[in-house]
């Protein structure tokens, strides 16, 4: 199983994004992280996460270009696996 799934939505019009990331979330399982590229920052999502458990963390790399992670609550695996990919990027 991979433990990042990547779901690019950021040529999308709304609804689509949304729609997208939402039918996503029902598939992801505990020790998988979703990385969700937007070109708008999702407030609406933010209390959607919340509502159904889920963490995220939000970065604007540049204007245009958002990252979104996400992850169930208290997935200890997830959360792990996001920071190895911070290092990563903070190495690079």
């Amino acid at each position: 199983m991979d433990s990042i799934i990547t779901l690019d939505v950021s040529e999308l019009e709304p609804p689509q994004p949304m729609h997208k990331i939402c039918q996503t979330l029902t598939t992801l399982q505990r020790g998988q992280l979703l990385h969700v590229r937007h070109r708008r920052e999702p407030v609406p999502l933010f209390a959607i996460l919340a509502q159904q458990q889920f963490d995220y963390r939000h970065t604007e790399e540049e204007a245009g270009k958002h990252h979104i992670w996400i992850w169930h609550q208290g997935d200890e695996q997830a959360y792990n696996c996001l920071m190895r990919k911070s290092d990563e990027t903070d190495r690079a």
